[in-house]
């Protein structure tokens, strides 16, 4: 179902997030093929971001939603961003 570009992405963030980049030598050049070195930069620093924020949280025991705003999510094929927005201005934005 993915691309051959979103399949180079996905297995660079999965290389990136179980720090196996030295057991998968084949990962970079994959991404390569398909990437410029900005774009492969902000891959990696998207990947970053999201192995650092789930560290965090799950290291603080935070939990981002509760299980019924989670539950909506799972069963949603789209989300209006604008109920999204409002959601996140009632939870947290302006707390």
């Amino acid at each position: 179902m993915f691309t051959p570009e979103e399949k180079a992405a996905i297995k660079w963030a999965e290389v990136l997030t179980e720090k196996t980049y030295l057991e998968s030598p084949q990962a970079m050049p994959e991404l390569k093929k398909h990437f410029n070195e900005a774009q492969i930069v902000e891959i990696s620093m998207v990947s970053g971001f999201f192995n650092f924020w789930n560290r965090f949280a799950d290291g603080l025991q935070i939990d981002i939603e509760d299980d019924p705003v989670m539950n909506l999510f799972a069963k949603s094929t789209s989300v209006d961003k604008d109920e999204y927005v409002d959601f996140m201005r009632d939870c947290w934005w302006n707390k």
